[in-house]
C-alpha cells in the first residue's frame, strides 16, 4: 500500500497537463476494449439494454464511494446542467452502441474524432465566438476527413455512419459541459450523476426490449460496465485537470488500439480509408488546438 500511495503521491505532483495527457491515455485503452466488448454483446442483446446495462453497473461501481463519502459528495448546484447534459449523453450513446454493433470497429472510432471539431462549429454557432480563416479552413479539412472515411457515392450512406456523427456532436456539447461542471463538483461527482442519470432514462427503453441475461453473459456485462467506467473516469480526469486543447489529440491512439481488436477479435482488416480519413481529421484538430493555444497566449 506504501508504494501506491507514494505513486499517487508522486502522479499528483506533476503539472495538470501531464497528469491530463495520462488520464487521456489511460481513457484511450479502456474505451478501445469497451467498443470490443460491446461488439461481442451485441450479437445477444439490443441497443437499449445495452445503454442501460452499461450505465447501471457504472453506478454499483460507484456505490463504494458514495457510501464511504456520504451523500453530501452529490450535492451540486448545478442540476440543469446535468439534466441537459445526461440527455445528450443518452442520445449519444444509444447512437454509438448502434454504430458499433453494425459498422467496423475502425469506422466509428475514426468518426468519433470528429468530436473536437463539433465542438468548435457549435462555439462559433451559438455562442457567437470569432471563428477566424484559418480554423474555418482546418473545420472543413477535419470534416473532408469524415468524408473519406464515409465516402459517400461509393459507398451506402448507413444510418448508423449517420448515428455516429450525432454521437460525436452530442459528446462535443457533453465535453464543454465537463469544464463547467468542474469547477464546482469533483470529478467522481460527474461520473456518478452520468451513470444514475443514463440508467434514469435508460429503464424503461430497456425494459420494453429486454432480452434474457443468461449466465455465460454476466462476465462480459461486468467487464463491458468496469472498462466503460475506467474509460469514462479518465476522460473526466483528463478534461478537469488539463488543458482540453492539449489533452484532446492523445485521444487519437483509440485508433491503433481498435484496429488491434477488430483485427484480433472480430477479423477486421485494416481499412486504409479509414486510417486516411482519422489522419485528416487528427491533422485539423491538433492544428484547430495548437491555434487556440497560440490565441490564447497572445497579450490583449
Amino acid at each position: 500500500m506504501s508504494r501506491i500511495r507514494r505513486a499517487v503521491t508522486v502522479f499528483s505532483a506533476l503539472p495538470g497537463t501531464t497528469r491530463g495527457i495520462a488520464w487521456m491515455l489511460f481513457a484511450t485503452v479502456f474505451y478501445a476494449a469497451t467498443y470490443g466488448v460491446i461488439r461481442l454483446l451485441s450479437t445477444e442483446f439490443g441497443v437499449f439494454q445495452l445503454v442501460f446495462l452499461r450505465s447501471i453497473i457504472g453506478v454499483f461501481l460507484m456505490m463504494p464511494w458514495l457510501i464511504s463519502g456520504g451523500i453530501r459528495q452529490i450535492r451540486t448546484p448545478q442540476p440543469v446542467t446535468y439534466a441537459w447534459r445526461s440527455s445528450l449523453n443518452y442520445g449519444g450513446m444509444v447512437f454509438l452502441i448502434f454504430g458499433l454493433s453494425t459498422m467496423p470497429l475502425q469506422d466509428v472510432t475514426g468518426l468519433m474524432f470528429t468530436t473536437p471539431l463539433f465542438t468548435v462549429l457549435f462555439v462559433a454557432l451559438f455562442l457567437r465566438e470569432h471563428v477566424g480563416p484559418r480554423r474555418g479552413m482546418a473545420l472543413l479539412v477535419g470534416f473532408a476527413g469524415a468524408m473519406i472515411i464515409i465516402r459517400p457515392g461509393f459507398h451506402e450512406l448507413s444510418w448508423a455512419a449517420l448515428g455516429v456523427l450525432c454521437t460525436s456532436s452530442a459528446y462535443a456539447v457533453v465535453n464543454v459541459s465537463t469544464k463547467t461542471l468542474a469547477r464546482t463538483d469533483s470529478s467522481n461527482t460527474i461520473v456518478f450523476y452520468d451513470f444514475l442519470l443514463l440508467s434514469l432514462l435508460g429503464v424503461v427503453p430497456a425494459i420494453i426490449y429486454w432480452n434474457e441475461v443468461r449466465i455465460e453473459h454476466l462476465a462480459w456485462v461486468a467487464v463491458m460496465g468496469v472498462f466503460s467506467s475506467l474509460a469514462r473516469q479518465g476522460v473526466i480526469r483528463a478534461l478537469a485537470v488539463g488543458e482540453a486543447s492539449v489533452v484532446m489529440p492523445f485521444n487519437f491512439l483509440k485508433l491503433p488500439f481498435t484496429v488491434c481488436i477488430g483485427f484480433v477479435w472480430f477479423a477486421e482488416n485494416p481499412d486504409i480509408w479509414t486510417g486516411l480519413g482519422a489522419t485528416v481529421i487528427f491533422a485539423s484538430t491538433y492544428y484547430i488546438a495548437r491555434r487556440e493555444a497560440v490565441l490564447k497566449a497572445l497579450p490583449l
